[in-house]
């Protein structure tokens, strides 16, 4: 299974959005993320699993974001 990194703007997009994606049945995480790869406040989704389904829920539900990256 394939892991990847989901940028949000804020450490309150990445909390609503982790919450959201686990009551969909995702496996995820909130890390800070520090050094040359961090965007807004350095928070990011860690996802494993399908990130095609997971993209769809965060953004149909107002979760803003910045870049994903696949770890």
């Amino acid at each position: 299974m394939k892991r990847y990194i989901i940028f949000t703007g804020t450490v309150t997009y990445a909390i609503k959005g982790r919450d959201l994606l686990r009551k969909k049945g995702f496996k995820v995480n909130i890390e800070r993320i520090t050094g040359a790869e961090t965007f807004g406040c350095g928070y990011a989704i860690i996802l494993n699993g399908d990130i095609k389904e997971a993209e769809s829920v965060l953004r149909n539900n107002g979760v803003k974001i910045l870049e994903i990256k696949e770890k």
